[in-house]
């Protein structure tokens, strides 16, 4: 099953930066222009340089952001900014946030974990990958040599043995503590004890391990081991590339949140809201919430929808919610007959196959989705977004259950992307995994 192990892991030197919450970011792929602007400014060794670098003018081939991310990144380990381990190890890894009222703990570990093909083994995603992201992140593991983030996986733990293990681990103080600027608070902790690392190995060959957050990091991942085999001329022996760097999080974590991502949708073809919902009404029922209605309001009637398949619509005139509700299951026959059959017991898959494919008239398939759909966590700010004319409609959903995402996962199919928002996000540059050595 799940092949780890530990690593000499890259991580910010403490005796030069004092603030970590200076130097790191989210992942990449939930940044904004504006947001990565914010980070270039922070700190000149903030990671977002590396993971998330700006195209210039006068870039060409030899001279862009990803090689800018490999100078940047020798310098830093030259200058002392970025310390290897001196002894592989295991990093325990903690954030604490605030849900609703009430604090929660999602504990994991970062190591190595062996790259499987998705087709076979015991590493299963459950989320569609677009080819853009995946390219742009195999140029920059070529020119870095390097997993700068890592994937975050989910493996199963129905007695919580490993989740004690864990608990035990963190028992002393941690050697990294700072609150992100969401005010998330991160720990971690480096495991060095022989004994501790090799019962963790030993415990998770038991488990099959689902992909959360990352899919095109670890299809990247695969693109590159194949690369690197390639090179070496295809060696018996591991190679680092043979590994990718991963937080795994026991799927009976009390810490463990998905919530939902919403979307938000523009360039809708000869748009007339009317016309659109004429449409809908042949297989939802369409009900108005008021006109003014609060978010709070609206996501609340969306929550209590526990049977059956329903949306909110937002289309911004006057402040006009819709609650949508299905009505016509068998259409799901139709639009689910030769594509994703899976979908349709997915919200986040009817949203697209039967609204966004087939009412809006947006190919799912069409590689500049991103020109039409936006995803969007945050409620207020997809309202905003619809009111301020960016986007023509936003689209309200419940989040994702675990259970959904394993039952599609062990069958290896996939969800449409960002079906899952699991909170929080991992921070990039807690630990870097360099792929010259082990």
């Amino acid at each position: 099953m799940a092949i780890i192990k530990p690593f000499r892991g890259l991580r910010y030197n403490q005796d030069i930066i004092a603030d970590m919450s200076s130097v790191m970011t989210p992942p990449y792929d939930v940044i904004s222009p504006q947001e990565r602007e914010r980070y270039y400014q922070i700190h000149p060794n903030n990671i977002i340089r590396l993971d998330f670098g700006k195209d210039l003018p006068g870039d060409s081939e030899k001279a862009n952001k990803y090689t800018r991310a490999a100078e940047y990144l020798h310098a830093w380990r030259t200058n002392g900014t970025l310390k290897q381990e001196d002894v592989p190890a295991i990093y325990m890894y903690d954030q604490e946030f605030l849900s609703g009222n009430k604090w929660l703990t999602r504990r994991g570990f970062i190591a190595l974990v062996k790259l499987e093909p998705f087709d076979k083994g015991s590493i299963y995603p459950h989320e569609q990958t677009l080819p853009g992201p995946k390219a742009d992140r195999l140029k920059l593991t070529q020119s870095c040599r390097a997993n700068l983030s890592s994937i975050f996986a989910l493996f199963p733990d129905e007695n919580n043995e490993i989740d004690a293990d864990l608990l035990t681990m963190t028992a002393t103080k941690p050697e990294m503590d700072f609150a992100d600027d969401t005010g998330v608070k991160n720990r971690l902790w480096v495991v060095r004890e022989k004994q501790m690392i090799d019962r963790l190995v030993a415990r998770m060959k038991e488990k099959p391990l689902f992909i959360a957050d990352g899919h095109h990091r670890y299809e990247t991942a695969l693109v590159y081991k194949e690369q690197m085999q390639k090179e070496n001329g295809n060696p018996r022996g591991d190679l680092p590339s043979d590994y990718v760097m991963m937080v795994c999080v026991s799927m009976n974590n009390n810490g463990l949140k998905i919530l939902p991502a919403h979307r938000l949708v523009r360039n809708i073809k000869d748009y007339r809201l009317d016309h659109i919902l004429k449409s809908l009404r042949e297989s939802f029922k369409v009900e108005l919430l008021g006109k003014g209605c609060k978010i709070e309001e609206f996501m609340a009637s969306l929550n209590n929808e526990t049977e059956g398949h329903a949306f909110v619509m937002y289309a911004g005139q006057e402040d006009t919610y819709y609650k949508l509700r299905l009505s016509n299951e068998k259409l799901l026959d139709t639009v689910f007959a030769n594509d994703h059959p899976e979908w349709r017991h997915l919200d986040a898959g009817i949203l697209h196959g039967v609204i966004i494919n087939k009412i809006l008239d947006i190919n799912f398939s069409d590689v500049t989705l991103k020109d039409y759909v936006k995803y969007v966590k945050d409620e207020a700010d997809a309202v905003s977004l619809v009111r301020s004319g960016q986007y023509q409609l936003a689209f309200f959903l419940n989040p994702t259950r675990i259970e959904q995402v394993r039952e599609i996962a062990v069958a290896r199919k996939v969800m449409p992307p960002k079906s899952t928002y699991f909170y929080p996000k991992l921070i990039t540059g807690i630990v870097i995994n360099s792929l010259n050595s082990i």
